[in-house]
C-alpha cells in the first residue's frame, strides 16, 4: 500500500489512563510541523487571498489591543470566526463558594470556542490525516517505572516544586504528554501530587 503523501500529520501518544486490562489508552494530536509567525501569515495572505502584508499586521495588533483590554474586564469576543472569552481558575482548591477571596482567583488562560461555519469550513478544507512516526513517546509515556523516577528526579532537584517543564527533562515527554501524567498524579481518591496556578505556571507538588 503507498503510503498517503497529503493531509496533516498527527502523533499518537498514550496516555495515563489505562482499560480494564491495563493497557493505555492512547489519544492523537497534531504534529504542528509548520508554525507561522506573524511575518508568514502576512506572506501568504499577502500570496493567496490578494491582501496587503502591513495591513495584516495593523489588524492584528489593533485586535490585540482591543482584545486584551476587554479579555481583561472579563467581556467575550465574538467574531466571525469563533469567540474568544477569559477562563479563570483558584490558586488552591476551595469547597464551599464563601471561601472563595478575590485574591484567590487567577486568570488561567483565554478559551476560543470556533464558530460551527468555521470548524465546517476548516473540515472541508482538510485533506485527510497521515501519521508521524513516534515511537519513543509511545514507550516513554507507557513505562511506569520510568514516569515514576523522572518524577522522583525532578522532585529532588527543584525542591519539591514539579513544573511541566521540568518533568518534561526528566521524562523525556513531550509537552503535552507531561502534563497529562501529571494532571493524572493528581486525580482520583488518593491523589499524588496536588496542582497550584502560580502565575501562568502550573506548580505541581506532592501530597
Amino acid at each position: 500500500m503507498s503510503r498517503k503523501n497529503n493531509g496533516m500529520y498527527f502523533e499518537v501518544h498514550p496516555s495515563p489512563k489505562k482499560d480494564e486490562a491495563g493497557n493505555n489508552y492512547v489519544y492523537v494530536r497534531p504534529s504542528m510541523a509548520q508554525h507561522l509567525s506573524t511575518d508568514e501569515l502576512g506572506d501568504y495572505c499577502h500570496r493567496f487571498h490578494n491582501t496587503h502584508e502591513e495591513d495584516m499586521k495593523r489588524a492584528l495588533t489593533a485586535f490585540r489591543n482591543a482584545a486584551t483590554q476587554l479579555l481583561a474586564n472579563g467581556a467575550t469576543i465574538d467574531t466571525p470566526f469563533g469567540s474568544f472569552s477569559p477562563r479563570l481558575g483558584l490558586l488552591t482548591p476551595k469547597t464551599t463558594a464563601d471561601k472563595v477571596e478575590a485574591s484567590d482567583v487567577v486568570l488561567e488562560g483565554i478559551e476560543f470556542r470556533p464558530k460551527k461555519e468555521f470548524l465546517h469550513n476548516v473540515k472541508m478544507c482538510s485533506e485527510g490525516f497521515r501519521p508521524i512516526n513516534n515511537p519513543d513517546s509511545q514507550k516513554l509515556a507507557s513505562d511506569k517505572e520510568h514516569l515514576d523516577r523522572a518524577l522522583q528526579r525532578t522532585i529532588e532537584e527543584n525542591h519539591g516544586r514539579v513544573t511541566v517543564s521540568s518533568f518534561m527533562k526528566n521524562s523525556g515527554l513531550r509537552r503535552h504528554s507531561a502534563q497529562q501524567q501529571l494532571d493524572h498524579w493528581t486525580e482520583g481518591e488518593s491523589p499524588r501530587l496536588m496542582r497550584t496556578k502560580i502565575s501562568r505556571i502550573y506548580v505541581y507538588t506532592e501530597i
